[in-house]
């Protein structure tokens, strides 16, 4: 299982460090398809990087989760998969999609975290992110950074 995970946690961090390369540190980690796209690079990549890293970590997170939270890891890797299907957020049908997938997920992670009794995560990550925000701007990509270092670093807690 830990395979699984760090493949997961890799592949997500790649995607992550090559958009801020090439595009700079984007409004939000969804906008890398618009901005690869407008730079003729391969914006599916954004597709992969939602999909595949929540496929991986899937299973990882319903064995590291008890009977009950189960539910909660599987909303937030199944959220983000719509998060990576449905791309064009600008768009009416796939905006709903991908801000419920993004809503569902990001809100399983932090349930699944307090209910495992792991709040000191996000109590203490997102407080991190926001002094980070104030420096570089563009809340969004840094909250959504600080869900997947608390989704991660919580997985990795119970994994280990």
């Amino acid at each position: 299982m830990i395979y699984l995970y760090l493949i997961s946690l890799i592949f997500l961090t790649m995607y992550i460090v090559y958009t801020v390369r090439v595009c700079g540190v984007p409004w939000s980690l969804s906008d890398t398809y618009y901005q690869l796209k407008k730079r003729n690079r391969p914006a599916w990549l954004f597709q992969m990087a939602m999909i595949i890293p929540a496929m991986l970590l899937m299973p990882v997170w319903l064995e590291c989760s008890s009977g009950n939270l189960q539910f909660l890891a599987f909303l937030s890797c199944g959220g983000l998969m719509f998060v990576g299907s449905a791309p064009l957020f600008k768009e009416e049908f796939q905006g709903r999609v991908h801000y419920t997938g993004t809503a569902i997920s990001g809100i399983a992670a932090i349930l699944w975290l307090c209910l495992s009794e792991m709040w000191w995560l996000p109590a203490t990550t997102f407080p991190v992110a926001g002094i980070v925000m104030l420096k570089y701007r563009k809340w969004l990509f840094w909250v959504e950074m600080a869900a997947f270092v608390c989704a991660y670093a919580g997985v990795l807690i119970v994994l280990i």
